[in-house]
């Protein structure tokens, strides 16, 4: 054990973190999510310290990704040090120091970046690299971001063994949804929505993308889908109601529900335009499902290629428009690994019901 200990310090002290961690960019969404979700230490923190070590690498760019158009960039390695709030997944002291090669140059008109600002909190990915703790990828971000505000009732729900079933990262998502959501006031609401719709900077949550990187879209629409037909709070059900709608197929029921969430009447003819015109939009979308028309998602980069295939076939038979149920359902019987899928076998929620497209316009 002595001489096992000797060789890694030894080997640690002898090449400088610049020298032996490289920089990782993913190509494609599913290699980044594979790497998120099988890291060995996943941990939320509040960034304490940022210092840039003053090495730089010019790294080529797959043209799959976003960001600056040129082959490649330039990124500059940083020494984070963070307070462990909570640990998700792997055995780490009340503090963890790591590396990441960031981009910094200006403005960026791609996908979100990675900036580790002492004082904001961060899901973070790690997987050691020559006995350093490095994040699973570097450009342009894998990470998950949280408001300060919304930490407290999420370690007090954790702690609490709220929904403690769940596997750890799926738990978290959950809780995070409940953080947001749940909290949100009339006055909140004011805040967030008026006549218009979503306020500039007030969209609620606003990193769907991610989440959906990291549990899939499954998760996240049931989630979302559970708090819009359950949550006591009203303010809870219409923005997570519209979010459903926004973002999900099959899902235009979600701005009629949110209308009926709507005691304080904040926004209604908004809601009520959006849900038509989301009608309009998706009036083909069964059509399009049992014609093979949908090629690739709304979210995230799923499509309905394999391996997604069957995750996919189970958004749209949840969905809450009945054609659009049973259109999935349809494919699903001729899709050998999504024939058994458990939301064509169970009855039709009467929420479902309720959010379906009228006979008239069938």
């Amino acid at each position: 054990m002595a001489a096992v200990s000797f060789v890694v310090i030894s080997s640690v002290g002898c090449h400088s973190p610049a020298s032996v961690i490289r920089p990782v960019i993913y190509a494609q969404n599913d290699e980044a999510a594979s790497a998120m979700r099988s890291a060995p230490l996943i941990v939320l923190v509040r960034i304490s310290t940022l210092s840039m070590t003053g090495d730089g690498k010019c790294v080529k760019k797959p043209p799959e990704v976003g960001g600056p158009m040129c082959p490649p960039i330039p990124l500059y390695l940083a020494r984070i040090r963070a307070d462990v709030l909570l640990a998700l997944r792997g055995t780490v002291q009340d503090q963890v120091e790591f590396y990441s090669w960031i981009w910094a140059s200006g403005s960026h008109g791609g996908p979100r970046l990675f900036r580790p600002a002492p004082g904001k909190i961060r899901v973070l990915f790690l997987r050691k690299e020559a006995g350093y703790w490095h994040t699973v990828g570097d450009y342009p971000s894998y990470d998950l971001e949280l408001p300060s505000g919304w930490v407290p009732a999420l370690l007090s729900d954790w702690k609490s063994g709220y929904e403690n079933r769940l596997d750890p990262l799926e738990r978290f998502v959950a809780l995070r949804f409940r953080a947001e959501f749940e909290a949100l006031s009339v006055g909140q609401l004011r805040e967030d929505f008026d006549s218009d719709g979503p306020r500039v900077n007030h969209y609620w949550a606003t990193d769907l993308a991610d989440l959906v990187r990291v549990v899939g879209p499954l998760f996240v629409a049931t989630q979302l889908d559970t708090i819009c037909h359950h949550s006591a709070n009203p303010s809870a059900r219409l923005a997570a109601c519209f979010v459903s709608g926004e973002y999900f197929p099959g899902r235009c029921g979600g701005f009629r529900l949110a209308q009926e969430a709507n005691s304080a009447g904040i926004g209604g003819d908004f809601l009520m335009r959006k849900f038509k015109s989301c009608q309009v939009a998706d009036r083909d979308l069964p059509v399009d499902l049992l014609s093979g028309k949908l090629s690739r998602s709304r979210f995230g980069g799923w499509s309905f290629d394999f391996p997604h295939r069957r995750e996919m076939l189970r958004v749209y038979a949840s969905a809450m428009d009945r054609r659009v149920h049973l259109a999935a359902c349809e494919v699903a019987t001729k899709t050998s690994e999504a024939r058994d899928i458990p939301e064509c076998a169970a009855p039709l929620e009467p929420e479902r019901k309720r959010g379906a497209i009228p006979a008239s316009r069938r």
